[in-house]
């Protein structure tokens, strides 16, 4: 005991003898110019403004995810939105049996359900944007070509499609708006019940997780009956699904939603049926859009008419306009929507005309969400992404990240409310004269994913800032 006390005063002895250690000497003898010291400054952007990525090429296909977004949504920032959701499915049987072991003979479709599982766990990453409580109008509608399984689409509705005839064609992939193939020919209203677990019958305890159910049309369902041992056939009969709400009216102050569905074993086309002679309903069948023959993505469609008019005018924008030194606001939104552009030519002015070469300690960039009107901050109906991507310029457009991306952040400090973001290595190119671009590019992290959007303070907002944070320790005098 006594050893192990004399060592942590001997610890602490030495430390605090480091400490004292910390002396001038040898500073006399040095040229003014070359004393280290330490600085900090702050820089606000010249100019800063919201854009519409039309061109985007980073929105690939959520085949890899296991969710997909479906809904609409009337926002009274950023207009209406509407995520719809293309798809395709596979049987698992094979000729001759079904489920391995009932042979499939004369059976009697009686009905065929579209079922789409939510994907919503309050608290964690799978959110809703909007308000639930209002009715959305559903359709599902065939494609008019199949979905390849290895190709990427896009979000925004640039897609390569095969048409069968050797050729590939480039736009939204076709699908027959004059049939609906949900049953009666027309669209369910329905209101999204994210925490809905239905029973599965009256009299037991067990349930269904919360999901979507659709009846499919009658005729439609016989028809892909007759196919569902042959993924070949079954597949020529039903290229794929166009599942959308764009029809939904949405007037205000009704915002509507937009939420996750699965894309996996609790999404599925499901037959019930009985064979011929009997009464007795069989196991039901299930068909999904995970398999190995599938594909699945979401396509985002945005009409910024009814957006705010600020909102309006800064995505007719350009580099160029004066008035992008004054917005008050800028915006971001997920689901392929706005991003916003930053300029900090200050900063490279001040490094130029400084006296001293300096190295950067640390820079950051701090972006503060408005929170002075309810539409802009309203956390119950528009959940804060929870991370944003910052990239550079090149030709005039993103040049993907500029950090580490394990390191650069871009997550929300909820104490100060901002967005923090690393950047001392491009801050470190720019002082350097290693580049002479101080363009930037702000938009939601994965935003073909998710469907969050934030409302920052822009160049002439004082009360909620964007800052570049710059911590240096100046070296020598340049000569």
């Amino acid at each position: 005991m006594f050893k192990k006390i004399l060592s942590i005063f001997l610890v602490a002895a030495l430390t605090t003898s480091c400490k004292k250690n910390d002396s001038p000497v040898g500073i006399s003898i040095l040229p003014p110019g070359d004393i280290l010291s330490g600085g900090y400054m702050e820089f606000y952007p010249d100019v800063s403004y919201s854009h519409f990525r039309s061109a985007d090429s980073i929105l690939l296909s959520t085949r890899l995810s296991n969710s997909a977004l479906l809904g609409s949504v009337n926002d009274p920032i950023f207009g209406r939105t509407d995520a719809s959701i293309y798809c395709s499915f596979e049987t698992p049987y094979s000729p001759g049996s079904l489920n391995g072991n009932l042979t499939f003979d004369h059976p009697e479709l009686d009905s065929a359900v579209l079922i789409l599982g939510y994907n919503y766990v309050p608290g964690s990453s799978t959110i809703f944007v909007g308000d639930t409580s209002d009715q959305l109008s559903l359709d599902v509608y065939p494609l008019n070509y199949n979905l390849s399984t290895d190709s990427n689409y896009y979000s925004t509705g640039n897609n390569y499609y095969y048409t069968g005839t050797g050729t590939h064609m480039r736009g939204p992939i076709p699908f027959d708006a004059t049939k609906n193939l949900i049953y009666g020919g027309q669209s369910k209203v329905f209101t999204p019940h994210l925490l809905w677990f239905t029973p599965l019958k009256k009299d037991t305890n067990a349930y269904n997780p919360p999901q979507l159910r659709v009846r499919l049309r009658s005729d439609f369902g016989e028809g892909l009956f007759a196919c569902v041992n042959n993924n070949t056939l079954f597949q020529q009969y039903l290229k794929g699904m166009f599942i959308t709400t764009k029809h939904s009216i949405l007037p205000q102050p009704s915002y509507g939603s937009i939420f996750f569905v699965y894309m996996d074993g609790n999404t599925s086309i499901t037959f019930y049926y009985h064979v011929s002679g009997s009464a007795d309903q069989q196991p039901p069948l299930s068909f999904n859009c995970n398999g190995s023959t599938c594909n699945r993505f979401s396509y985002f469609k945005h009409d910024y008419s009814t957006a705010t008019a600020d909102l309006q005018n800064q995505l007719t924008s350009s580099d160029t306009l004066p008035s992008n030194n004054h917005n008050q606001n800028i915006y971001l939104q997920g689901a392929a929507g706005v991003g916003a552009v930053l300029k900090f030519p200050g900063f490279q002015q001040w490094a130029n005309s400084n006296q001293y070469n300096f190295t950067i300690n640390k820079a950051e960039l701090a972006l503060k969400t408005d929170q002075s009107n309810k539409d802009f901050y309203d956390l119950a109906k528009y959940p804060l992404p929870g991370r944003i991507y910052l990239e550079g310029d090149t030709l005039g457009g993103p040049a993907g990240l500029i950090e580490n991306i394990y390191t650069f952040g871009g997550y929300y400090d909820l104490f100060h409310g901002e967005y923090q973001i690393e950047i001392p290595h491009t801050a470190g190119l720019i002082v350097n004269h290693r580049t002479l671009n101080t363009k930037f590019y702000l938009s939601v992290y994965n935003g073909a994913l998710f469907p969050e959007r934030l409302v920052l303070g822009g160049t002439a907002n004082k009360t909620y800032p964007i800052k570049l944070r710059v911590w240096y320790t100046q070296l020598t005098s340049k000569k």
